[in-house]
């Protein structure tokens, strides 16, 4: 299995290449707006709650991930929500390509490539269902393509429920909200065909994977829990 790009890699799936339709042609990009109007922005602080609005106000591309539910320990979901580093790294001990993800302090993480792409991103939110994450960053969509500065706001919305047999599970699906001022970028996204939905859809799909995926593997083997979690000197 490779994972090419882990939920923050996921941005650059919003400005891929390949933008013209199969006949040539030039169509605007499609919006699938997901709700925002439901998110607890008044619990957030001053700063948070302005980094949340500065992206929510005016989001340049929006996309919604499927619903999905799958069998898991909802406290080692929590766990990989809450530690993406860990779950890169796990990830690769069961053989998957992933980008790396660097821990930089109390819920603070980057990602960065070869070709000067660097994103770093904060929880500013996390609850019992529900995660919300600010990124900030430049990212270059193609290799003769200049950086793009984006903001972007990833909400994760998560529920324990269980079966009659009393087995666990957990119900989550994602929104991503990009906002970015940059000229190339909102070039970009004008040149987009027909297939960039589809294209967005599959990257918030991936995100989800990111996470459930490992939070089912380890439900089936929790003897590799300790193994696969462990933090890496």
């Amino acid at each position: 299995m490779v994972l090419r790009r882990t939920l923050w890699a996921v941005f650059l799936v919003l400005l891929p290449t390949g933008w013209a339709d199969a006949g040539g042609g030039l169509l605007p990009l499609r919006k699938k707006e997901p709700a925002a109007n439901d998110l607890p922005l008044e619990k957030l602080d001053e700063r948070q709650r302005q980094l949340a609005k500065l992206v929510l106000d005016k989001p340049a591309f929006s996309a919604k991930g499927p619903s999905e539910t799958f069998f898991c320990k909802p406290e080692q979901y929590q766990f990989i929500l809450e530690h993406p580093d860990r779950a890169v790294g796990a990830w690769r001990k069961l053989g998957a390509k992933c980008v790396a993800i660097a821990a930089k302090g109390e819920q603070q993480f980057s990602w960065s490539d070869d070709q000067g792409s660097e994103v770093t991103w904060e929880t500013i939110h996390r609850g019992q269902e529900l995660h919300i994450w600010f990124a900030e960053g430049k990212v270059r969509p193609g290799a003769l393509m200049p950086l793009v500065p984006l903001k972007a706001l990833v909400v994760m919305r998560h529920k324990e429920q269980r079966n009659p047999d009393g087995a666990t599970l957990v119900q989550h699906q994602a929104d991503l909200y990009v906002q970015t001022d940059s000229k190339t970028a909102a070039l970009m996204t004008r040149l987009l065909g027909p297939a960039s939905q589809r294209l967005a859809e599959q990257g918030m799909g991936q995100l989800q994977l990111f996470f459930s995926g490992l939070s089912w593997y380890l439900d089936r083997h929790p003897d590799r829990a300790e193994e696969l979690l462990r933090e890496e000197k």
